[in-house]
């Protein structure tokens, strides 16, 4: 017979708390950390309700900065002094925050934290955003694993960098960011220089050197965007400009984003600009690298904003083209490069002209009718007008543009093909052109008194054209030891700062009147 209820409560308890414990202990890795905690918690007579409060909390816990200066996720203190259930809790709070394969903060960290900084009163930040360059060649090649390592490699030299970084984080397939707050937002630009740079150095994957490199973009708070998802965005604008012009590192900049509402305002004050006289023409000189003579000059339009200042061709053409407005700009250009350069020679300067045309110009079957009754109206002599096309703009439709070309050589204006050795088909189209000259682009030119391939580059360039009987321009001549290599290599013309940077037409004339004064 057992005996009483309240004869056994002597033995019972603690044989029941002892077993508890060990089936929690011996259970725990298999089941879940909640249900684990909640047997402990149970046997220790702790209301449950503690571990699951804990583990939320956890989970949506700002990040907080670790000494390394690199954020890491923080956790609530310990209620239970149970040493086997607590790690368990600890990671699943922890991973909602981290990257998985990195060991890095993720999106959300990244989100959450800009949401806690910017909100308050003159927060600065800067947000880095970068992807890794030539990733999907090796995640191709060598496979998904190849690709985890790199990445793993990747977020550690990230780590040595950003040292002083709020928070570093992988955002997505080979994407990352860098957070910096206060003070350190102002290095933005070197910590992405320095970046970029470290990424360039070879990784070690399966016995080969791999080069990656990096596309990096910065926004800026508040000068960008005051919100998280603002800023977020602005970066990956930047980050997406630099991938597409191989620049390596971009600044947000309103402008040049398609969608933003500074964006959309410029388009339409554009339509008003060109009537309103606000599009006007500078001219950069030409000159005989032997002689040192002025030749001619290229027209360069430019936006005098009222609110923006003097705005570069990079900041609106972009615009035009999207709203349909090459054309009239084109032929305002044309218009007041062809009445200066009339007026030039009127003074007697034997000058010359060149005019940049789009693909959008190309396409337009009246432009040789245009620009006959231009130069009809100016008196100027149709060989001293050169039009300059890209060998983009040829490749982009090869039957539209070459018809116009053509007509407009039966004008009996000249053409030059501009940004020369940037382009993959140059030798296939130089012989279908019917060009009179090229123009060799600046990164070429730049540093070919240092650069012996770049040296080497020019003067194949210019032996090759002398070969088909065309002029050599060297663009971005802005030093006298580039002017004396250009010279060296055979280039018939430059043109650059050295020379001369873009005037408007009022200020090209004195320049020239000053510099034949000089000459006499």
């Amino acid at each position: 017979m057992l005996p009483p209820l309240r004869q056994r409560s002597t033995w019972w308890p603690p044989l029941l708390l002892a077993t508890s414990l060990l089936a929690a202990l011996l259970f725990g890795g298999l089941l879940n950390s909640d249900v684990a905690g909640t047997l402990i918690a149970l046997a220790l007579g702790v209301p449950a309700l503690w571990v699951t409060t804990r583990t939320t909390a956890t989970a949506s816990a700002p990040p907080a900065r670790a000494a390394s200066g690199r954020a890491t996720l923080s956790s609530a203190p310990a209620l239970l002094p149970t040493p086997g259930a607590l790690p368990e809790l600890d990671v699943a709070g922890h991973g909602a925050l981290t990257d998985d394969l990195t060991g890095l903060a993720n999106r959300r960290a990244l989100h959450e934290r800009l949401e806690i900084a910017l909100p308050e009163s003159g927060a600065r930040a800067a947000l880095i955003l970068l992807d890794v360059d030539a990733f999907k060649d090796v995640n191709d090649t060598l496979g998904h694993q190849a690709g985890d390592l790199v990445l793993r490699l990747v977020a550690q030299r990230l780590e040595h960098v950003a040292i002083e970084a709020d928070l570093l984080a992988r955002v997505g397939g080979d994407e990352f960011a860098v957070l910096l707050t206060g003070d350190a937002a102002e290095d933005a630009n070197a910590v992405g220089r320095r970046l970029r740079t470290l990424l360039e150095a070879p990784l070690e994957v399966e016995g080969l050197a791999i080069r990656l490199g990096a596309n990096i973009g910065i926004a800026l708070a508040p000068r960008h965007a005051t919100d998280a998802t603002g800023l977020a965005r602005r970066a990956d604008v930047a980050m997406h400009l630099a991938k597409t012009h191989r620049t390596g590192i971009e600044v947000y900049a309103p402008e040049r984003d398609r969608h933003s509402p500074a964006r959309l305002a410029l388009t339409a004050e554009l339509h008003s600009a060109i009537d309103d006289s606000q599009l006007e023409v500078h001219f950069q000189p030409q000159a005989d690298t032997r002689t040192g003579a002025v030749t001619g000059a290229e027209a360069l339009v430019r936006w005098r904003h009222p609110e923006h200042g003097l705005m570069p061709p990079a900041a609106f053409l972009p615009l035009a083209e999207r709203a349909g407005l090459m054309g009239p700009l084109a032929l305002l250009v044309l218009e007041q490069a062809i009445g200066a350069c009339a007026g030039w020679r009127a003074d007697g300067n034997d000058l010359t002209v060149a005019v940049n045309l789009s693909v959008t110009n190309l396409m337009d079957p009246d432009l040789p009718a245009e620009v006959a009754a231009l130069l009809r109206e100016s008196g100027l002599e149709p060989r001293a007008l050169e039009l300059e096309i890209t060998e983009d703009v040829v490749m982009a439709d090869a039957v539209g543009p070459i018809g116009v070309l053509h007509e407009l050589k039966e004008l009996g204006v000249r053409l030059s093909l501009d940004d020369f050795g940037t382009g993959y088909s140059s030798m296939a189209y130089l012989k279908h052109l019917a060009v009179d000259a090229l123009k060799i682009d600046r990164s070429f030119v730049r540093d070919m008194a240092e650069s012996p391939e770049d040296a080497a580059i020019v003067r194949s360039i210019v032996a090759l054209a002398h070969a088909l009987d065309l002029v050599v321009v060297a663009e971005g001549v802005a030093s006298s030891r580039a002017w004396f290599a250009v010279r060296d290599a055979g280039c018939d013309l430059a043109q650059g700062y050295q020379l001369g940077r873009p005037m408007p037409a009022g200020a090209f004339g004195e320049w020239l009147a000053a510099r034949s004064g000089r000459a006499a």
